[in-house]
């Protein structure tokens, strides 16, 4: 989401599943991912802590939502800052 953008570009922080709307392809956790806003241009690429198949549940929820309904480990960042770089 537009908050999501704006963090990563002006904070450098990471990105968790609340601020993602969508997600695109298959990939597994740690492979590389484009992070695109909502004008289609791509404004970073990061490793992804979880599986293509693994995010739809948690698009748009807290971390301690997801902990609460899904379990501990997914009480984490989708794409941590350390693994992000911004284009």
């Amino acid at each position: 989401d537009a908050g999501a953008v704006t963090a990563i570009k002006e904070r450098g922080v990471s990105l968790l599943p609340a601020g993602v709307t969508s997600v695109e392809g298959e990939f597994i956790s740690g492979d590389t991912v484009e992070l695109v806003g909502a004008d289609n241009k791509v404004i970073a690429r990061g490793l992804v802590a979880f599986d293509s198949d693994e995010i739809p549940q948690m698009l748009g929820r807290s971390t301690k939502e997801l902990a609460t309904s899904l379990g501990a480990e997914f009480e984490r960042e989708l794409v941590h800052r350390d693994d992000l770089v911004l284009l």
